[in-house]
């Protein structure tokens, strides 16, 4: 792409989406050079969020890892015990009214750097089908079957 996506603009940076007829609106693709909400987010948010950033719910992989444009650092979080880096993959999380494209390393974003996404959103990551759910994988599963 070659500009990254404003919130909630519709989201074409993942060939698999379009495979399915997906048309996911974007969140969370942030750089250094633009301002970005910063707010409180509900309590367990960060939790929640963090459950759709684990490797076997990830889509559209890339070959090497991004650091975080904050502190050009690499992100390390822990899933079953083990260190995983995020900034190689995407999420999907899916609304009442939309599904959601975000870069893995939202939850960097979050967590770290208070950034707050937009309300839709938030009430997705926090009332929508979970990480875990057969409806979430369902989804998962068709996305990376291209």
């Amino acid at each position: 792409m070659a500009r990254l996506p404003k919130d909630l603009d519709p989201y074409t940076g993942c060939d698999c989406d379009q495979a399915i007829g997906l048309d996911p609106l974007a969140v969370g693709f942030l750089t250094r050079k633009h301002p970005f909400p910063t707010g409180k987010t509900p309590a367990g948010f960060a939790k929640k969020l963090l459950s759709y950033c684990h490797p076997n719910k990830t889509v559209c992989h890339t070959l090497g890892t991004r650091k975080s444009p904050f502190s050009n650092e690499h992100i390390e979080v822990e899933f079953d015990g083990k260190s995983h880096k995020l900034g190689a993959a995407e999420i999907r999380i899916i609304g009442t009214e939309d599904i959601f494209a975000a870069p893995d390393l939202i939850y960097h974003y979050v967590t770290d750097h208070n950034y707050l996404p937009p309300d839709e959103f938030i009430d997705a990551v926090m009332k929508g089908p979970a990480a875990d759910s057969a409806e979430y994988r369902a989804l998962i599963n068709t996305l990376r079957a291209f």
